[in-house]
């Protein structure tokens, strides 16, 4: 098999892989807008982000992400704050609700993971592990180059 007719195999897997969790991970959380998830997972990953970040990360017009960012702290899922250093520019952070949600959708995230790697044999899953560290560190240093 060609390299090119793998990675359009690869691509096909993961593409439908990603599709059936989304699928199994959203309904389980229909009760909370999936740009609000959007919002929780990325204020996770960065701890403190700009709204302007957001908007890049979302890839929604500033206004767009005030509006949603405005209905989020209202609910007490993030709160917004002035940087004392710059400030013109606003911090997001996870609020109360919003740290509850993440903690439970974490926990989802693990066991819809759990249930099917729990499958593999141990030797495929330390492979696994090892190409997604690689896959991982790839795309980690691509984004980093394209900065």
């Amino acid at each position: 098999m060609e390299k090119e007719e793998i990675l359009k195999f690869i691509d096909d897997a993961l593409f439908e892989l990603s599709l059936n969790i989304h699928e199994e991970f959203g309904g389980i959380y229909q009760d909370i807008p999936e740009r609000y998830r959007s919002v929780l997972i990325l204020t996770s990953k960065y701890k403190t982000l700009y709204v302007k970040d957001l908007s890049d990360l979302l890839h929604i017009s500033p206004s767009s992400v005030s509006q949603l960012l405005s209905k989020m702290e209202k609910e007490c899922y993030i709160i917004r704050e002035l940087d004392p250093g710059k400030r013109r520019q606003t911090f997001v952070k996870l609020g109360v609700e919003g740290k509850k949600v993440l903690e439970r959708m974490t926990e989802t995230r693990n066991k819809i993971s759990s249930k099917y790697l729990i499958k593999l044999s141990y030797e495929d899953l330390v492979s696994f592990h090892q190409v997604a560290l690689k896959i991982k560190k790839i795309v980690e240093s691509e984004r980093e180059a394209a900065e």
